[in-house]
């Protein structure tokens, strides 16, 4: 039985949203959806590209089904596009969402909580006359606003409430959500009914917090330019270097009281020596490196997921940082399932946190296929990163950016102008 599989990625901006449909067969085709978001391109975009996954996954007869919808994290640029009201009237087989969506569990609610609260705060500060959480693209949403990085990773660390309502409670058919990986599992691997000939290894986010709270890489996996590690090679302060002076941070100094100046007992306040590091190391942050905190403490939630279909092994990672790689690269049966990747979605539009140098240099051991959505902005000169973008290369990666449709067109892969661009393959 010859079958087709096809990875449509869709033209977001800073987005993400991958159709999988396996075609051939029984004459029914399966489709997979994994996210539908973007900062930086508009609704008419965002509903252009839902209307053409709709459009895709409806039969001859019937209405629109698709077999499995992922959600790999709750930022904004993957989940933005399922607040679009046509979701309503599609048929969904099934709903994966990361354990820190589940709401019968407490710590994954107060994680979550925890984490919006912040960005909503982090948003209205840095852009109280922009802020247009559900309705704005970056550019419009940043106008006048001094730090544009801020606000940008603040509005996408946002609740999202419309988009993940759909999530978790639209969509036609009642599908079940299962929020993972499982307690007590391990590289679990998981198949839909339906959906003869694939399983789905459920690789992160790790269950521990301490795990998801390692955001930054060691310096050895990252991808930095030759000039880049000069200089961290040589910075080492010189013994008789004056002291760094003290960042500001987000309070100024005029703002600041000692220690002994406030009561907190007389104001009901019970400081546990964790909790004033807590407070102090917030008081340090700028906004902009609160607001990449907050932008790195989500992506560490992202569901990473390889999918298995015949000969061909795709790694969908969603924007996983340091601590959920470092989870799967150090279990071995993780590590022995990313050495067979074939296909890779480069997580985070290319940044330089998001792939471990480890995984394209001395795991994955073939030829793969690599699709990098992304687009150039100014604010953000270095994604996607160079280094990272060769190093693949140089490991016999065809890597496919988003944004270049003509050198996609000439490497033979299906251009939609504007909209997609698509791999297929045979699966057997």
């Amino acid at each position: 039985m010859t079958r087709t599989l096809h990875v449509r990625m869709y033209r977001m901006g800073f987005g993400d949203c991958f159709l999988l449909s396996l075609r051939g067969g029984d004459g029914r085709d399966r489709h997979i959806l994994i996210d539908c978001g973007s900062i930086t391109d508009g609704k008419d975009q965002v509903s252009r590209v839902a209307q053409d996954v709709i459009k895709t996954c409806t039969p001859r007869q019937g209405p629109p089904t698709i077999d499995l919808v992922v959600c790999t994290h709750r930022h904004r640029d993957h989940v933005g596009g399922f607040k679009d009201p046509a979701w309503r009237n599609v048929q969904v087989g099934a709903v994966w969402m990361p354990w820190t969506e589940d709401p019968d569990d407490l710590d994954a609610t107060r994680i979550r909580n925890g984490q919006s609260s912040f960005a909503l705060a982090l948003a209205r500060a840095v852009g109280p006359a922009a802020f247009d959480a559900d309705a704005s693209p970056l550019e419009d949403a940043a106008d006048g606003v001094d730090d544009v990085n801020a606000l940008a990773m603040a509005l996408n660390a946002l609740t999202n409430e419309a988009a993940m309502t759909t999530l978790h409670r639209g969509f036609a058919g009642a599908p079940p959500r299962t929020f993972l990986p499982l307690k007590d599992t391990v590289c679990e691997a998981r198949t839909l009914p339906g959906v003869p000939g694939l399983k789905i290894h459920v690789l992160g986010p790790p269950r521990s917090e301490a795990a998801m709270a390692s955001m930054q890489p060691p310096h050895d996996e990252v991808f930095l330019t030759r000039m880049a590690r000069r200089a961290a090679a040589k910075a080492a302060p010189a013994p008789d270097a004056p002291p760094v002076p003290e960042p500001q941070g987000a309070f100024r100094a005029s703002w600041r009281l000692p220690k002994d100046a406030v009561n907190h007992a007389k104001m009901g306040w019970t400081f546990e020596s964790a909790d004033e590091r807590a407070v102090n190391l917030l008081a340090e942050e700028p906004d902009g490196d609160l607001a990449a905190a907050i932008d790195r403490a989500v992506n560490n939630t992202s569901l990473i997921l390889m999918f298995e279909i015949g000969d061909q092994w795709l790694l969908f990672p969603g924007d996983a940082q340091w601590g959920g790689w470092e989870a799967a690269l150090d279990e071995p049966r993780c590590a022995r399932l990313l050495a067979r990747t074939t296909f890779y979605k480069v997580g985070h539009h290319g940044s330089e946190n998001a792939t471990p140098r480890s995984l394209v240099e001395q795991v994955i051991r073939g030829p793969y296929t690599a699709f990098l959505p992304t687009r150039s902005m100014t604010q953000w000169p270095n994604i996607p990163r160079g280094p990272l973008v060769d190093a693949m290369t140089a490991r016999s990666a065809v890597v496919v950016r988003s944004d270049d449709e003509a050198a996609a067109t000439n490497a033979a892969f299906k251009v939609e102008p504007g909209l997609y661009i698509e791999w297929e393959v045979e699966v057997g």
